[in-house]
């Protein structure tokens, strides 16, 4: 989805010698994802007042710093209430409106964002005002790895509702000053604070999903995300589905069953989709050599490797470093 972040160097990737105790497999996925956040204004708005965004393909967010607002989407008959304290999220670019009241008049995001920036808010004048704080996260997404198959459309998070969501309040009141802060390093710091804040909503989400199936149950599961780990830390590694199934303390069988039925494909399917993401990346640095990238992710031969990467990429590994 975007090129513009730090490359990752081979050096980085993990090897047979890393331990297979522990792991976190939601940090391992958004590291190689490149997530990538930041704001676009921190604003206060007087009523009436409206924002439209259209469907997008990298994900948004609102945060009610101070008043309240109503939110509305396509295809549902009521409006949400959303108070202070309250964050939405749309991690798949869902469209939306944002408004003082339900189904108000709005103009486009675009549109807004470009008299913010020039300092000249559309929303100036009025009586009730509401202090809203807006941003943007987005992704690679050259291969469709499961976390991206299951991202929520929608999350919305009462902070104010929840005691144990204090810290995350909290976050987000910081975001939202140095949003409007003039100090040095501000920029720098709201980039940060926001991906630390998506991470923290993506957190949430996962914390919440005690049943069911899907990536974010996977990695809620204490044995699935140890696979998953497993997996991404040690690509290169001669993984069988009975290797895994050992690792975490379980049977082949019922290991093979749980993998599939939540994640919805097999344990050697997801391992071969990881090791084709991994090369995607390095093939796009240029830095190593076509053996020397697929002996990283677990091919004896260019040939074995050129075949796998052909099948789930869609063009030969060849073809992509031509592109570059």
């Amino acid at each position: 989805m975007f090129d513009q972040t730090p490359s990752r160097s081979s050096e980085q990737l993990p090897n047979a010698g890393n331990s297979l105790i522990g792991g976190d497999a939601l940090s391992d996925i958004l590291n190689v994802l490149r997530l990538q956040a930041s704001s676009y204004f921190c604003t206060e708005f007087f009523a009436p007042w409206g924002i439209k965004e259209e469907k997008t393909d990298y994900g948004t967010f609102h945060f009610v710093v101070r008043g309240s607002a109503w939110l509305s989407m396509p295809g549902t008959q009521h409006a949400t209430y959303l108070s202070t304290g309250d964050i939405v999220a749309f991690p798949t670019g869902a469209a939306h409106q944002i408004s003082d009241q339900p189904n108000g008049v709005c103009i486009s995001g675009d549109e807004l964002y470009t008299q913010i920036q020039k300092n000249e808010n559309p929303f100036s004048k009025g009586s009730i005002n509401t202090t809203l704080l807006c941003g943007y996260f987005k992704y690679q997404q050259h291969v469709q790895l499961p976390l991206l198959r299951d991202m929520p459309d929608f999350l919305h998070i009462k902070t104010n509702e929840e005691p144990s969501l204090l810290w995350l309040n909290n976050l987000a009141n910081m975001l939202a000053h140095e949003s409007r802060s003039t100090l040095p390093g501000g920029s720098v710091i709201v980039d940060r604070l926001t991906e630390v804040l998506v991470i923290q909503l993506l957190r949430w989400h996962m914390n919440k999903q005690h049943s069911g199936t899907g990536y974010f149950r996977a990695l809620a599961d204490t044995r699935l995300s140890h696979a998953l780990s497993l997996i991404h830390k040690q690509p290169a590694h001669a993984w069988t589905v009975e290797r895994m199934a050992r690792t975490v303390g379980m049977s082949r069988s019922a290991f093979a069953n749980l993998f599939h039925e939540v994640i919805g494909m097999t344990p050697l399917s997801y391992l071969s989709q990881w090791r084709m993401h991994i090369a995607h990346a390095l093939l796009k640095e240029g830095k190593e050599s076509m053996i020397n990238i697929a002996e990283q992710v677990g091919y004896r031969s260019e040939a074995s490797f050129s075949k796998a990467f052909k099948k789930i990429i869609g063009v030969s590994p060849g073809q992509l470093r031509r592109q570059k």
